[in-house]
């Protein structure tokens, strides 16, 4: 489906003026949020798939330009202006710039009071940026969990991916454990159509749980959206990775040369698999496989015996068959594979950053189908 345009009304002159507006408004709106949009680039990565039906979430509008030069009071006023006009795009932008500037007098009511009137005129962004502002204690007036939960699914239904994963965050805040199943159910369904926050924080999870490669495939296309707390995921868990295999190996070599048969087996699988920050070598393997079975290693001893029950007609010099040792190295158990232990664990102890603003981006969020009940309000 074709992403549902928004059209405000007046004249050409007019919707091009206003356009101009806003786009300097959200300018402003990113430099007070410190929005940057930094995106990693892995060639080896595929891209990142389009939100559920919608089009493909473009940058932030105003993220690549610079601070205008008019005045943002004058910026402001004139949106409110068409706001007033009726524009629900113009009431959309207007509440973001009072949500990314929680400093200014009233700043939280202001931004619900907008977002309330975008709903009601039928913008599927306002009535997301409204659900959330009622559904979260202490944002501009009373909490009303349940009239959240219905403008809510009223833009999830009209196709706003980011409806479903602002659905997950007021459903985790309740205890309970049906509750908790609900809110991982929709935060993996936004990942799965493509919202980048839930798809930074379902790879918090994941690897919380200790699923880091699955976590950081999961970074990495979230972070081609431009969502910079996912950037920052994946360049902390890299910097983890060699950290911890530098510290992994040079204690396995400590402990090696000081006899210990364990870690000289668990170094010659990193020399045979090619891991741990060494190059695969099949002969340093084989010497530290005989090493740790003089030691007393009964799994090395076994290991011998499997490399050596196939000869090699082109390597006699060495006396084993490359294809062999290949596939002997996938055999080797996952629960020694670069055995680092809890001292290796330690090493990864700073948290990961989940989604700090769910409504990050909301004002350049596109959908479909498009909302023609624009009537229709939740009581």
């Amino acid at each position: 489906m074709k992403t549902a345009p928004l059209q405000p009304q007046g004249a050409p002159a007019d919707r091009a003026r206003r356009t101009a507006l806003r786009w300097s408004l959200a300018a402003c709106c990113v430099a007070a949020a410190g929005a940057a949009h930094a995106v990693i680039q892995l060639p080896s990565q595929p891209a990142a798939a389009p939100q559920g039906g919608a089009s493909r979430t473009p940058q932030t509008p105003g993220g690549s330009l610079r601070l205008p030069s008019a005045n943002t009071e004058q910026v402001l006023n004139s949106l409110i202006e068409a706001a007033n006009a009726g524009d629900a795009d113009a009431m959309v932008q207007v509440g973001m710039y009072y949500h990314t500037n929680p400093g200014l007098p009233q700043a939280a009511a202001t931004a619900r009071r907008w977002w309330s009137r975008a709903a009601d005129a039928g913008d599927v962004r306002g009535m997301a940026g409204y659900g959330y502002l009622l559904g979260v204690d202490n944002a501009g007036g009373q909490r009303d969990l349940s009239v959240a939960r219905e403008w809510l699914q009223k833009a999830r239904a009209a196709g706003l991916v980011r409806a479903t994963y602002v659905e997950s965050l007021l459903e985790g805040q309740i205890t309970g454990p049906r509750k908790l199943r609900d809110a991982r159910r929709l935060l993996e369904q936004a990942a799965q159509d493509g919202d980048p926050l839930a798809m930074n924080d379902l790879a918090v999870a994941w690897e919380l749980d200790g699923s880091v490669e699955r976590a950081r495939e999961m970074y990495v296309l979230s972070a081609a959206q431009g969502y910079n707390p996912a950037r920052a995921n994946y360049l902390r868990l890299e910097r983890q990775n060699r950290s911890s295999e530098s510290s992994t190996l040079a204690r396995l070599r400590t402990l090696s040369d000081d006899g210990n048969a364990d870690a000289t087996l668990q170094l010659a699988q990193l020399y045979h698999q090619g891991k741990g920050g060494v190059q695969r070598d099949f002969a340093q393997a084989i010497q530290l496989y005989r090493r740790a079975a003089d030691g007393g290693s009964r799994s090395a001893r076994e290991f011998l015996a499997l490399i050596f029950s196939r000869s090699s007609r082109d390597n006699s010099a060495r006396g084993v068959d490359a294809a062999w040792m290949e596939e002997l190295a996938a055999r080797i158990s996952a629960k020694t594979d670069g055995a680092g232990g809890k001292e290796g664990r330690d090493l990864m102890s700073d948290r990961p950053r989940r989604s700090e603003d769910p409504l990050w981006n909301l004002t350049s969020l596109r959908w479909t189908p498009p909302v023609t009940d624009a009537s229709a309000t939740p009581p």
